[in-house]
């Protein structure tokens, strides 16, 4: 078992990286991708950009990357906390998902 832990999930160059390593030289076989409810990388990508910016400018960043993997058009729709937070959490995985699958080197 080859292990890539980030804040969000998210795919970026050294998490792309990682599972290219993994896939190539270690000959993995299978990606998985989860993603889990109540953390707060995915919670704080779904704040105004104008917060996010105000964080360092490493997190800023990570935060806006996440916030692109957020269904956001979706996610108004959901009122309740536990709703929106589980909603957050599917669309990023999926957005991650389809990122592999465009990685012609996974």
């Amino acid at each position: 078992m080859f292990v890539v832990r980030v804040a969000g999930n998210s795919l970026d160059t050294t998490t792309t990286a990682s599972l290219q390593f993994a896939v190539h030289h270690l000959s993995v076989k299978v990606l998985m991708v989860m993603g889990h409810e109540g953390r707060g990388a995915i919670k704080a990508a779904g704040l105004p950009i104008a917060q996010i910016e105000q964080e360092p400018q490493e997190l800023a960043n990570a935060l806006k990357m996440l916030k692109r993997g957020l269904d956001e058009h979706r996610l108004k729709n959901k009122h309740d906390a536990r709703a929106y937070d589980r909603e957050a959490v599917i669309t990023n995985v999926r957005r991650q998902v389809e990122g592999l699958c465009r990685d012609a080197a996974i």
